[in-house]
């Protein structure tokens, strides 16, 4: 089905977005407790930022992470970079827009921490890559993973998981 037919029929855009969501916190957890058994002292440097500011100041946290974050990161990673590569190769597509993704959220933190927290960072974001650009292709539509993005980082500013 097409971007318009998505819209109507909201049914499949929602069945989507709740898969996208389910699937990326399932991986995401799994991950994040494979690790935390592994290596308890480890957190991760990005996560403990955003809730540190969002501590300071709430309102423009959630206006950043929540409203203006993902449209700008969704336009970027899926409907630039995602897109592009989809028509020439699926598996190009996934794997050099999960790794930009990626490496976005861990660029701030080079020469600032061990190479082996980066590297464990970098890995956490793999399942958000994964599941955005899957949001992407089944909900054909930008709208899809932007609306899982902003989920995901609500969720996250709120220490609902």
């Amino acid at each position: 089905h097409s971007a318009k037919e998505a819209f109507l029929h909201p049914i499949l855009l929602l069945q989507t977005v709740i898969l996208g969501l389910v699937a990326y916190f399932a991986c995401t957890q799994s991950l994040t407790f494979i690790i935390g058994k592994l290596l308890p002292s480890y957190s991760n440097y990005n996560d403990e930022a955003i809730s540190a500011m969002s501590r300071g100041n709430y309102f423009l946290t959630f206006i950043g992470t929540v409203i203006l974050v993902p449209p700008v990161e969704e336009c970027l990673y899926r409907g630039l970079i995602f897109r592009n590569l989809y028509k020439k190769s699926h598996w190009a597509a996934y794997c050099i827009s999960i790794a930009a993704f990626a490496c976005l959220h861990i660029l701030g933190y080079i020469g600032t921490y061990p190479v082996k927290d980066l590297i464990l960072a970098f890995l956490q974001y793999i399942p958000a890559g994964l599941w955005l650009a899957w949001s992407y292709i089944k909900g054909e539509s930008i709208f899809v993973p932007v609306i899982i993005h902003s989920a995901v980082n609500f969720i996250t500013i709120r220490g609902i998981l």
